[in-house]
């Protein structure tokens, strides 16, 4: 009987060893494809503005006095946000809530009727009435479209509301037949319901002084040292933070009055974070709540000698609105210096002759620009552009090359 053939001991060995050794090649050559076929990536010159910020949380302090208030139910007579006369009335009080909304409804009802009557009033004008109640439109328009996009919401309904008549007007003036009899006969039925005679109003709320009307307390007003505030020291101020933050959302119904448009922000920083600013310095502070950013001038706390010591900084603003009108306690970013240039990201950044700059795509040819990191961002760093003293510096949408394969000046990408 033959005898069986026995693999040899290191066959087994031999074939797993062989199998390493393909996948190895594998592995290589997948990187060198990798390597050899890196695709050409670009991304488009676009100017940008970060800052060097300083983040604190800021006490507002205003001249501003709560509104007294009397026995009965109030309804204000003027908008949130209006300037008023010392003297002038700026509610009405009533016996009783439905007294209230009873004349409250008959006042809307009176303004409507009214604005019909003005409408109808509209007799057919020149071909100059048509061009400026044109032109009317057009700043409706422009003007609607801005306050929508700064999130100015009263403002934008007011410019809507404007429109639609200056277009029902214009139809008028042009001869199209518009009736208004059905509305006013509907709008008087609902006037003759209302017994004005029995609900109105018992008495007035007048203005102790002139000033800027905000419907909005919280039991602060009057607490801070308005007059005082440029003597304010960290001491003080911590104890004002405290009572603030202990009334914080104390709404009262009463309103209040603000006397002078100047108004302050007051917190404390670093010194080192205010190195290069002087009192009488305008800084842009960002009020996060808000996402707004307001023109304010510095009055105390820059220029401390201290390096590491913390200082009380005191910001004047006249900026006001209802929403300024209403801040008490808020984060904010107080942006010291601020960097323009071309926001790009790092892997851009080159170096030609010991200078830096980077790669622009122009008709499929790589172009060294010139450019000075002007910031270093996270993820980004800020470049500069437009530079007179740089020839071939970085222009607005230039198709920058942030990734490629040997990348260099006059290289012809397919």
């Amino acid at each position: 009987m033959a005898d069986k053939v026995k693999p040899k001991k290191g066959s087994g060995q031999n074939l797993i060893m062989l199998g390493i050794i393909i996948l190895i090649l594998i592995f290589v050559a997948v990187e060198c494809i990798s390597v050899m076929s890196v695709s050409l990536k670009t991304q488009t010159a676009e100017v940008a503005t970060v800052y060097d910020a300083v983040e604190t949380r800021a006490l507002i302090i205003r001249d501003e006095k709560p509104v007294q208030s009397k026995s009965g139910v109030a309804v204000a007579t003027v908008s949130d946000g209006e300037k008023v006369k010392k003297g002038g009335n700026i509610a009405m009080m009533f016996s009783s809530a439905e007294n209230a909304q009873n004349y409250s409804n008959y006042l809307e009802l009176e303004k409507e009727r009214q604005h019909y009557i003005d409408m109808i009033n509209v007799s057919v004008g020149s071909v100059t009435d048509v061009e400026t109640l044109e032109g009317n439109i057009l700043s409706s328009v422009n003007g609607f479209i801005r306050s929508a996009a700064r999130g100015e919401i009263s403002a934008a309904e007011d410019c809507g509301s404007k429109l639609s008549d200056y277009l029902t007007k214009r139809e008028m003036l042009i001869n199209e037949n518009i009736d208004f009899t059905e509305v006013l006969k509907e709008i008087n039925g609902k006037i003759s319901g209302i017994d004005v005679n029995s609900c109105k109003p018992s008495d007035y709320i007048k203005a102790e002084n002139s000033g800027y009307y905000s419907k909005y307390t919280d039991g602060c007003e009057g607490q801070f040292g308005y007059s005082e505030v440029k003597d304010l020291d960290v001491n003080t101020f911590n104890g004002y933070l405290e009572k603030a933050l202990s009334v914080k959302g104390s709404v009262k119904g009463g309103g209040k009055i603000i006397g002078s448009f100047v108004w302050y922000l007051c917190c404390v920083v670093n010194s080192q974070d205010l190195e290069g600013l002087e009192n009488g310095d305008s800084v842009q502070v960002y009020i996060k709540s808000l996402d707004k950013t307001i023109k304010c001038k510095i009055e105390k706390g820059a220029g401390t000698s201290a390096a590491s010591e913390n200082t009380l900084l005191v910001l004047s603003c006249n900026e006001m609105s209802s929403e300024l009108s209403a801040l008490r306690l808020e984060d904010i970013e107080i942006r010291v210096k601020s960097y323009t240039g071309v926001k790009v990201s790092p892997s851009a950044v080159h170096e030609l002759d010991g200078k830096k700059g980077v790669y622009a795509l122009v008709s499929n040819i790589a172009k060294w620009r010139r450019a000075d990191i002007l910031y270093t961002g996270e993820d980004y760093v800020i470049l500069s552009y437009g530079d007179s003293e740089i020839s071939g510096g970085i222009k607005p949408y230039d198709e920058i090359i942030i990734r490629g394969k040997d990348v260099h000046n006059g290289k012809v990408f397919a």
